[in-house]
């Protein structure tokens, strides 16, 4: 009887962490096709900003075998941009994000004039992550992303900001 408890516990055992090993195997195969969307507006601002007519829609792709991700933020009616940058809600409602990718920095571009269009489009590598994800993998954004951790937001020099959860993309 013992060596049928030990035989059934030991194939319980590799099951359980073949089942690990292709979960991680596709998540990774998942992460590397991810689209992600982010629709802003001054709705999801902090704090919300309802007065303003400034929207905008970016789109976030995983390429290069899940290293890189693109992405293209465009902006409608919002003028003196200064910053776009991805935050992680680490600790949940009610706490500060971190930044964990800079888009865009006003300190090194300067403000923008009126924007109706494009307002930055780039490409996301491990080495551009900062805050809590440096030093991690574009993987590990995507995760973030699918647990609704990640944020964009455009800030100006006239203190508006528009902002939005960046979410998977529907197909």
């Amino acid at each position: 009887m013992n060596i049928k408890i030990a035989i059934t516990f030991v194939v319980m055992t590799l099951f359980i962490a073949s089942a690990g090993t292709a979960s991680s195997t596709v998540f990774a195969q998942q992460s590397q096709n991810a689209h992600f969307v982010a629709n802003i507006s001054g709705l999801w601002a902090t704090p919300p900003n309802l007065s303003t007519d400034a929207t905008g829609k970016a789109i976030f792709t995983v390429t290069d075998a899940g290293k890189t991700m693109l992405y293209t933020v465009n902006a409608t009616k919002i003028n003196h941009v200064d910053s776009v940058i991805l935050v992680l809600y680490t600790r949940g409602p009610g706490h500060s994000p971190s930044n964990v990718a800079l888009l865009r920095l006003g300190s090194q571009h300067g403000a923008t004039g009126p924007i109706n269009g494009t307002l930055v489009q780039g490409n996301i590598t491990s080495s551009s992550l900062v805050g809590p994800l440096k030093g991690k993998q574009i993987s590990d954004l995507v995760k973030d992303m699918l647990d609704g951790k990640v944020d964009l937001r455009v800030t100006t020099t006239q203190a508006l900001m528009i902002a939005g959860k960046v979410t998977p993309a529907t197909q």
